[in-house]
């Protein structure tokens, strides 16, 4: 872990090389995934300018290197550079985005629909086949489904020849089939 839920904030982290898992545990222990951050993304920006606690946790997903600038860096620098202050303000205004897309999808979305839109979303675009290289219980997380859920769903799309699976990846052969509601009606 990189850091917990309620640990005291020490700034804001970049990711340089690896994956981070941001997650929220319930009081009854369930693990929501919020988000997963590649290398140039941030995270750990809630508590900056609004509290003092980290609301969620951060998990490394596999060897990472990260980069942290200091709470009190940062928020010198924001004062005295308002470029940096506009840009901090897009990436705050993309998690909001984020947010209410999750919080959306967990409330009114199908299983099947939420799994559809995490391979969109945690696909990597750049080969000649997006491919998503997380396991089915990390998915699960962020579907806020379980891990058995995912693996049938997936089973079920790679029949329909809209995905492929091999070891540790999921290539999208169809993404369109992926953007429409419920592929699978009856699941």
């Amino acid at each position: 872990m990189i850091f917990l839920e309620g640990d005291e904030s020490v700034g804001l982290w970049f990711v340089l090389r690896g994956r981070v898992k941001i997650i929220k545990q319930s009081l009854g222990g369930r693990v929501q995934g919020i988000c997963v951050m590649n290398r140039g993304k941030c995270f750990g920006s809630c508590p900056l300018f609004n509290t003092d606690e980290n609301p969620a946790s951060a998990q490394a997903l596999d060897n990472v290197d990260i980069l942290i600038l200091p709470d009190h860096y940062l928020k010198n620098v924001t004062e005295q550079d308002p470029e940096l202050a506009d840009i901090l303000l897009q990436i705050f205004s993309q998690r909001l985005e984020h947010l209410a897309r999750l919080s959306e999808g967990l409330g009114a979305w199908a299983v099947p629909d939420r799994i559809n839109d995490c391979l969109l979303t945690y696909a990597d675009y750049t080969h000649d086949t997006p491919t998503v290289t997380l396991t089915h219980e990390k998915l699960a997380d962020l579907a806020g489904t379980a891990r058995e859920v995912v693996t049938r769903h997936l089973t079920r799309l790679e029949e329909k020849g809209v995905i492929q699976t091999a070891i540790g990846k999921i290539f999208l052969l169809d993404p369109d089939s992926l953007k429409l509601p419920c592929i699978l009606d009856g699941e």
